[in-house]
């Protein structure tokens, strides 16, 4: 008898799945990598909807200080883009979220 895989669901599902678009925010100052986002989020938002997205933060180990940009794309999803964005989940290594668009 064949056994069927466990089902993902979940966060396990989302990061999971293959990313309809990738942000690298890598080398950007917060100022540059939020107005990056916001492009990046409102034209997802209208054309993926119901897909997964990466945004690309980095580990902030180049950074003086504290990491700025993981904190940065925390507040715009939990702010600007709470009505756009389903959920989302830190990738394994840290460094990157994915998250899944409104369908």
């Amino acid at each position: 008898a064949s056994e069927t895989p466990p089902r993902l669901s979940g966060a396990a599902l989302l990061i999971s799945e293959i990313p309809e678009a990738k942000l690298d925010l890598h080398g950007l100052s917060a100022r540059e990598a939020e107005v990056q986002v916001c492009n990046f989020l409102e034209r997802h938002a209208r054309t993926s909807r119901g897909k997964v997205v990466h945004i690309i933060t980095g580990k902030g180990t180049h950074s003086d200080g504290p990491p700025v940009l993981p904190g940065l794309v925390e507040k715009l999803l939990r702010e600007e883009f709470s009505h756009d964005v389903v959920e989302h989940a830190g990738l394994v290594g840290g460094g990157a979220i994915a998250l899944r668009l409104r369908g």
